[in-house]
């Protein structure tokens, strides 16, 4: 027989290995961040079911985990999809107060409802996916792609303790999303000392800060990092020579490929 505590496990095992299976997600959606302009009336997202079940789709927009109303609405907010059907998700504004002079940020969840099982002792996961999701006023200046130009960078104390940040600003209407930030420390093309920190999205006339885990102090190092554009598409790799400072300022990046040139004996331009 048995003991309780073995049958426990049994059961915990077996959840878990319904869950690893049911965790697929089976609504595709057509993209990874959708944005409005202020222009449009509307602008949708396709999705599709390419599973074998029908599912229940249920979709709304926020503006952050735990925020209230937002100006922007999806519909349907609920909807059923058959397997290998297609449908639209259209997002609005309703109205409320946006900003004029740069670039709004908010998350359009679509969560994915399994259909009731006729067995029982049957896990099911209801599975959500976050878009990023912007609202782009008319006549901004600049454009998304000049924005990555406009970032400022700084090596910095914290605000408490010892230690250094990474401090990155954005002087741009647009929100930047930093993919990759590589710390390179050293002297030398090489700079064999790395780290990888947890890169994040500068909103728009904003400052984000990176804690730099391998640095005791503030001290100059190299940034290489990329970006992603519109289409959720990772930009060529860049890097820039950041110095200490209590405040981030302009630099000029050039493409990380011309460190390779220049450790074979090419120049950098």
């Amino acid at each position: 027989m048995c003991s309780n505590e073995r049958i426990r496990r049994a059961l915990g095992i077996l959840a878990l290995l319904c869950l690893q299976g049911a965790a697929s997600a089976s609504v595709m959606l057509s993209g990874t961040r959708v944005i409005l302009h202020e222009k449009q009336r509307e602008t949708s997202l396709p999705m599709k079911n390419i599973g074998t079940s029908p599912y229940v789709v249920q979709a709304w927009v926020d503006a952050g985990e735990g925020a209230g109303k937002t100006p922007l609405v999806v519909t349907p907010p609920l909807s059923r999809l058959d397997p290998g059907k297609e449908n639209l998700l259209r997002i609005m504004r309703v109205g409320g107060e946006i900003p004029a002079d740069r670039e709004s940020a908010f998350w359009l969840n679509v969560k994915e409802i399994p259909q009731t099982p006729n067995q029982e002792n049957v896990l099911q996961v209801a599975i959500r996916s976050r878009l990023k999701l912007f609202y782009r006023p008319a006549g901004l200046p600049g454009s998304p792609t000049e924005a990555r130009a406009l970032l400022k960078w700084a090596v910095s104390a914290p605000a408490q303790g010892q230690g250094a940040v990474l401090k990155v600003g954005n002087a741009s209407a647009f929100h930047i999303t930093l993919l990759k930030l590589t710390v390179n420390q050293g002297q030398g093309p090489e700079r064999k000392d790395q780290e990888e920190l947890d890169a994040g999205m500068v909103p728009p006339f904003g400052e984000l800060s990176f804690p730099i885990k391998t640095l005791k102090a503030p001290q100059a190092v190299q940034i290489n990092f990329t970006t992603i554009n519109d289409y959720g598409s990772e930009s060529p790799e860049e890097f820039v020579e950041v110095p200490a400072g209590a405040e981030p300022v302009p630099l000029k990046a050039r493409p990380a490929l011309a460190t390779e040139a220049s450790s074979s004996g090419g120049a950098q331009r």
